[in-house]
């Protein structure tokens, strides 16, 4: 953790002490040499509490009705940001139906999955990832969908394990998707994976309508 954060450090200060001219060009070669440190600091963090949570007995949710429309807009327009090569869509409802989840842990799910699929989709022009939400027998069905190479029928039974990972799914420790089950059940819901029409990977996430 201290190499990325001493890193961020002194680009910042050489923006600071080492730019007097404020030379566009070399603020913005500090600001990649930020940026890139702190994506590998919150990549860190991440696995270590992805870690904590999967091993914890203890986990604590702490559910709420809440309209999720608005934090699957938030989180589609964040990954847009971070890889504008790529194409997010988000495909709603006219109306969403509240839901009843733990509200940060369900913005985690989302974004794990967002993040799979992003890592898998090859860094070409025509990767698309569609997050779509669809109400359907007291339950939303959210689906995260790509064109991307797909998962071998082989895998498909074992991406929610413990360590296991592939290229397909986006290489990692191998604790996002388990994450995602144990967080999914853990709130009366189920995940599941499929092979999309697109020729990609398809997950989808039912978590119960509030009442």
């Amino acid at each position: 953790f201290k190499t990325p954060i001493a890193t961020t450090l002194t680009a910042i200060e050489g923006i600071q002490q080492f730019n007097p001219s404020k030379d566009p060009e070399k603020t913005d070669r500090y600001l990649d040499i930020s940026k890139v440190q702190l994506q590998k600091l919150d990549q860190m963090v991440e696995k270590l509490l992805e870690t904590a949570a999967l091993d914890s007995d203890q986990l604590v949710l702490k559910k709420e009705r809440i309209d999720p429309a608005p934090v699957l807009t938030q989180l589609v327009q964040k990954f847009q940001t971070l890889a504008p090569e790529k194409e997010f869509t988000l495909l709603l409802p006219p109306s969403c139906r509240p839901i009843e989840v733990d509200p940060f842990h369900f913005e985690q799910v989302i974004s794990n999955l967002l993040r799979n699929a992003a890592e898998a989709m090859p860094q070409k022009k025509g990767a698309t990832i569609t997050l779509s939400a669809h109400d359907q027998n007291g339950f939303v069905d959210l689906h995260v969908i790509d064109n991307g190479p797909g998962i071998p029928a082989e895998h498909l039974d074992k991406i929610f394990e413990p360590f296991f990972t592939t290229k397909e799914v986006g290489e990692g420790t191998g604790l996002g998707l388990p994450l995602c089950r144990k967080l999914v059940e853990g709130q009366d819901g189920e995940i599941s994976v499929q092979k999309s029409l697109l020729g990609g990977a398809r997950l989808t996430v039912s978590l119960p309508l509030s009442e």
